[in-house]
């Protein structure tokens, strides 16, 4: 089988859809913490998707008849080793090379949706817990496409579980970069020397950094500190 993460991203296409819009249709279906930015780490390679999901991709895709891409009886060579569970996976992933139209005799081109682009994707991550400096230099250019908001001018990623259920550990975010945010909207900040993402707020006397996991109390940023934004979170 060859490049998954390519006919995975030819299906989406296909159906006109975004990676944002698989995502959601995750979401519809119990998985609250599938993200676009998960999905885009399915498409480019990064990380495999999990079996189960693959089943949930294949609803999601409008992939129907999963089992009826290999017959057993025309390609004992393939099959004969495996078991039931084995054959079935077989029938799946062979569904998704014929759904894909990436192995057809004369395949259709499919236009890309939105043309490529580089934006910068920091190495070091911004915490969501006890704290980590963003450092600037860190980086690596990389394409892409509709998959990352249009107005984002960079992606981090996030260390701890502060920021859980809506930003997870080793998850990444692309920011807009930006001097100032309003309370309620998420951020990326440096403070005395360390990197957060956190939700903006403001009491009657200080600005504060809130986490959205109820454990972590806000961080309270003091007269005198080193504090900026950086940006804000858009995906």
């Amino acid at each position: 089988m060859k490049n998954l993460n390519e006919y995975l991203t030819a299906l989406r296409t296909k159906q006109n859809m975004s990676q944002v819009d698989v995502a959601n249709e995750f979401k519809k279906r119990g998985y609250p913490r599938i993200t676009n930015q998960i999905v885009y780490s399915w498409e480019s390679g990064r990380v495999r998707i999990p079996s189960d999901l693959l089943f949930v991709l294949c609803d999601i895709l409008n992939i129907s008849d999963i089992r009826a891409a290999f017959d057993r009886h025309e390609v004992p060579s393939l099959l004969s080793c495996l078991d039931d569970t084995g054959c079935r996976m077989v029938s799946d992933y062979a569904d998704l090379l014929r759904a894909s139209g990436l192995y057809e005799k004369n395949p259709p081109v499919s236009p890309t949706p939105y043309p490529p682009r580089s934006i910068r994707l920091f190495h070091l991550p911004v915490s969501a817990g006890d704290g980590q400096f963003l450092d600037s230099d860190a980086y690596d250019e990389i394409e892409v496409g509709d998959e990352v908001p249009k107005n984002a001018t960079f992606g981090v990623t996030i260390s701890g579980d502060s920021m859980e259920p809506q930003y997870i550990d080793g998850q990444t975010v692309w920011v807009c970069a930006q001097k100032t945010l309003n309370d309620g909207e998420i951020g990326i900040f440096y403070h005395n020397g360390e990197g957060f993402i956190k939700k903006l707020g403001h009491d009657d006397t200080h600005t504060l950094l809130i986490s959205l996991n109820k454990k972590y109390k806000p961080r309270i940023i003091q007269e005198g500190d080193e504090f900026m934004v950086f940006g804000k979170v858009v995906g």
